[in-house]
């Protein structure tokens, strides 16, 4: 490395690498890397130069952000990876140490935190931030001359990987400073389902208590902890009023855990009389939910919301350990309807114990709950969960995950075999699903009635593409 100690570090260029190989994911949505912005953030307090460097929005090749490395000129480069982006943070790491061997190479993200020791063999990389990363790089880069005290790290030492102690998570949410979306790219090149434009982004909350056995907590943890209202709505007012975003996608897993917090935070968008729409892209609970709190949500500009089913049948539902009422799901939809704010149903195709039977009843749950729209995703073991564990020792992997994935949840493509459950099984099933749901004209009637924007149904066009090339495969 050119820098004698982590502390010379002056100037980092972050990276967000585009997976052009990916094939089954929806191209019609495009979250900001966030996590970036966040770590940007912190580092600027300690007046180090940052640049983020947006491959998934602008779709730069390698050869693209080489370049931008070598104008930037910085001490050390930051790459983020998940399941599906992992591929391209592979390949952009391994060109970085080759192209610029002066330059120590930090990995972070959920797939770089699960593979640690694999992504820095592969790429000959140095560091490895698992895990929340604000604290942790403030600490090798600034305070810390020996790495080997920092919390939270794999690095290399020589010919060997070590990996230190997990770093405790951050308490104070408060105390992280908004993420530097001025480093972003304008908010324009991001997408989603839109009923106003620009759309901003959020994340108030971080953390899960539920044990589901298909989602990897390796970032945030299973501890939830929350912004207080107060501080979201600094951030609320600050997208709206500097960066003139009329639509804010908030992307907590849990944002509605504490329902007396959601009520405190939108009767202060209504108090204040914001003009701003809400899209819970993610989902939220559905038994976390009340009556009171959904009037609320839609005076503030709540306009459509996910929930996370995954399963009509109650034997799998157990299997996959969501602790969710299916009765307390048809009371959600049925409220969120009632306010006039659009439901998607997220389902999943290819659980480990699943047959014909379970598959038809989650089908029949989805039609007879009726959400606006309904999602049936194939099945992906991500590293570090349950699910991942249960396929390795119970079933056969035909696809080595722990590489990353080249295809998303709506491709033909089915990355294992457990009991029944097979490529052939699955698409033949996911398909039947997305015919049964959606080749009926009361469901059609439904989609185009509630498209009330040119985002929403240029939105709905671009989700349908995916879908419409794993329908004729």
């Amino acid at each position: 490395m050119a820098v004698k100690h982590w502390q010379d570090i002056k100037k980092i260029a972050f990276v967000n690498p585009y997976p052009y190989y990916a094939k089954g994911v929806n191209e019609a949505t495009l979250y900001p890397p966030l996590g970036l912005a966040y770590l940007s953030s912190v580092l600027e307090k300690y007046n180090i130069e940052c640049r983020i460097i947006e491959g998934a929005a602008y779709r730069l090749t390698p050869e693209e952000i080489y370049r931008q490395i070598r104008e930037f000129a910085p001490d050390a480069v930051g790459i983020t990876s998940n399941i599906i982006t992992a591929r391209a943070a592979i390949e952009l790491g391994t060109g970085v140490k080759k192209r610029f061997p002066h330059l120590p190479v930090l990995f972070g993200g959920p797939y770089a935190t699960a593979e640690d020791e694999y992504i820095l063999k592969q790429t000959h990389g140095d560091v490895v931030v698992r895990g929340e990363g604000e604290t942790t790089i403030v600490d090798f880069i600034r305070n810390i001359e020996d790495i080997s005290l920092v919390k939270g790290i794999t690095y290399r030492k020589g010919s060997t990987i070590v990996r230190t102690p997990p770093r405790e998570l951050i308490e104070d949410l408060d105390s992280i400073p908004f993420p530097a979306y001025h480093l972003l790219p304008d908010f324009r090149y991001y997408r989603s389902r839109s009923r106003r434009e620009p759309i901003g982004f959020l994340l108030s909350s971080r953390g899960c208590p539920y044990g589901c056995i298909y989602c990897n907590k390796n970032i945030f943890g299973k501890r939830f902890r929350m912004r207080s209202a107060s501080n979201v709505m600094t951030e609320i007012e600050l997208l709206v009023g500097r960066y003139n975003v009329k639509q804010i996608d908030i992307l907590d897993d849990n944002f509605t855990l504490y329902v007396a917090r959601a009520e405190r935070i939108f009767n202060e968008v209504i108090k204040r009389k914001i003009r701003v729409l809400f899209n819970f892209q993610n989902g939220i609970r559905a038994d976390c939910l009340t009556p009171k709190l959904v009037k609320i949500m839609k005076r503030a500009g709540v306009y459509k919301a996910g929930i996370g089913i995954e399963s009509g049948d109650p034997g799998i539902q157990k299997i996959i350990k969501k602790s969710l009422s299916l009765a307390r799901v048809k009371r959600a939809v049925k409220m969120l309807r009632h306010e006039g704010i659009l439901v998607v149903g997220f389902f999943m195709i290819g659980i480990p114990g699943e047959n014909r039977d379970t598959i038809e009843k989650t089908i029949r749950f989805a039609i007879d709950v009726n959400p606006h729209i309904a999602n049936f995703s194939v099945v992906v073991p991500l590293p570090q969960t349950e699910l991942f564990d249960m396929v390795k020792q119970g079933g056969k992997f035909l696809t080595p995950l722990h590489q990353g994935a080249n295809t998303g949840y709506y491709s033909g493509d089915f990355s294992f075999e457990y009991g029944d459950l097979n490529p052939e099984f699955i698409r033949t099933y996911a398909a039947y699903a997305y015919r049964k749901f959606y080749f009926r004209p009361s469901k059609m009637f439904d989609i185009i009635t509630s498209i009330k924007s040119p985002g929403e149904l240029r939105w709905m066009v671009d989700t349908a593409k995916p879908l419409l090339r794993f329908l004729c495969t």
